[in-house]
């Protein structure tokens, strides 16, 4: 069978090894001489980690073992940085690698991978139209302590600072539990990395003392950037041209500064902002938060408690900043809190086309770990006193959605006066609370889920309507 497949020709073998993990791809080149320059010729190099982690897992399953003094992450980081070396090492540069994805740990090893990537591009042996580092510390996001991060920070400067070939060619950068020790290094990184759209941090910080307690952005060509549980005061958008979407993820909260200030951000349509409100937590006004963010077309908002951070507003307020919305999304709000104050985005946002709800009470993590964080910071549900003119009509939206519909009287109270002010309303979609992919918690619900629950929740809705509205309940 292997002298066949040797026989063949390199496209069709190429299309074989695009079908197995790049371990094993370069593992066939040094066990047939036939197959050794294929791997370097493949479209896309995929050097995960993670998947040689567990490739060595497996192999230890499977009775394969060797006695080293080496952490598997180590022996993994290793095994990325020989893998980067074989396949780089053969590519002739004649053809543009469609895509590159790197994962690795920050430790002593990652100077191999990344130098090996360094190497080729400065050589022109190796061109990519994407490449991508995932770079995230040895331990776990919230196993890390302090030194580990400031470790983590201090090795992803080195790594900038002596691999600028590798760094200047990336689009996309992900970086985890990272400390950065002062507004230079920021700035190196983001001058390193030319070619950047998208920037993601996940659990990074600023060491004390240091000046990055505002975490201030300057880019020519970034896309995208997602602030993931990060212990910045606030991020600052100072000069992003091109900047499409911004999320920003579980943020420790300021006394004083929003969690995301808006400068020079000319082509922004897409805003993401998700919390836990605490106790101690402070309200935010849209109004100024949202500051020089008129060009928005989808706002998406998510609630990770009880508490509604943020204050809703009049439409004098918030009008001139939310004029060109499309989309808005008032996600994970609790199953206890009323909903009527939601309204509120339609009359501010005249345009709007689509409205999305989802309500639940589930947060992850254990039961008892939830309700002593419950206790502790969570304050309790604060229902929001919202009146809206029953004149009140919307003439541009056409979907609304509910996830987590229940029969009761909030949600179909609410469902009506939806109905009622949107005069051009088409289509309105239930849809039940789904399982939590994290946990596995599968909620208990009063969703319609026979057919007479269904028809029942139709004519509750449609009962005051001239002409009835599409209900889709799944």
């Amino acid at each position: 069978m292997a002298d066949r497949l040797s026989g063949l020709p390199d496209d069709v073998l190429l299309s074989i090894l695009k079908r197995v993990d790049l371990r094993d791809a370069v593992r066939t080149a040094i066990l047939a001489k036939r197959w050794r320059h294929l791997p370097a010729a493949l479209p896309d190099i995929v050097l995960d980690v993670l998947s040689f982690r567990k490739k060595q897992d497996d192999d230890h399953q499977d009775g394969f073992t060797f006695t080293s003094r080496l952490s598997r992450e180590a022996r993994a980081n290793l095994a990325v940085a020989h893998a980067a070396k074989a396949i780089l090492a053969r590519r002739s540069g004649e053809h543009a690698i469609d895509r590159l994805l790197v994962r690795f740990y920050l430790r002593a090893e990652s100077i191999g991978i990344v130098r090996s990537i360094d190497d080729a591009i400065a050589s022109g042996r190796a061109r990519f139209r994407e490449a991508a580092f995932d770079v995230r510390g040895e331990k776990r996001a919230l196993e890390c302590t302090g030194r580990d991060t400031l470790a983590n920070g201090r090795r992803l400067a080195s790594l900038v600072g002596g691999c600028p070939h590798a760094f200047a060619g990336l689009t996309r950068l992900r970086v985890e539990s990272v400390t950065l020790r002062g507004s230079n290094d920021v700035a190196n990184v983001l001058a390193a990395c030319e070619n950047l759209e998208i920037l993601s941090l996940h659990s990074c910080d600023a060491s004390a003392g240091s000046n990055v307690a505002a975490l201030e952005m300057e880019h020519p060509r970034l896309v995208r950037l997602d602030v993931d549980a990060c212990d910045f005061e606030t991020v600052d958008l100072k000069w992003l041209p091109r900047l499409v979407q911004v999320s920003n993820n579980i943020w420790f909260p300021s006394r004083t500064l929003p969690p995301l200030v808006f400068g020079h951000v000319p082509q922004l349509r897409t805003v993401i902002l998700s919390t836990v409100g605490t106790v101690n937590y402070r309200t935010l006004k849209l109004s100024e938060l949202l500051v020089n963010t008129t060009g928005t077309r989808t706002l998406q908002m998510i609630f990770e408690s009880e508490k509604i951070w943020f204050q809703p507003e009049s439409p004098k307020h918030l009008a001139p900043l939310l004029r060109n919305l499309r989309i808005a999304c008032l996600d994970k709000i609790h199953k206890e809190c009323d909903l009527i104050w939601t309204m509120f985005v339609l009359e501010a946002a005249p345009l709007l086309k689509e409205l999305r709800i989802s309500v639940t009470e589930h947060s992850c993590g254990s039961l008892a770990a939830a309700d002593v964080m419950r206790k502790l910071l969570y304050c309790k549900k604060n229902n929001i006193e919202w009146h809206i003119d029953s004149d009140f009509k919307h003439y541009n939206l056409l979907l609304v959605t509910v996830v987590g519909f229940e029969i009761k009287d909030k949600f179909v109270k609410l469902i009506k006066r939806l109905a009622h002010a949107a005069v051009n309303l088409e289509d309105i979609h239930l849809e039940d609370e789904v399982k939590c992919e994290n946990c596995q918690y599968y909620p208990t619900t009063w969703y319609p889920s026979t057919d007479k629950e269904r028809e029942l929740t139709r004519r509750l809705i449609n009962e005051e309507r001239s002409s009835p509205i599409r209900i889709n309940i799944k």
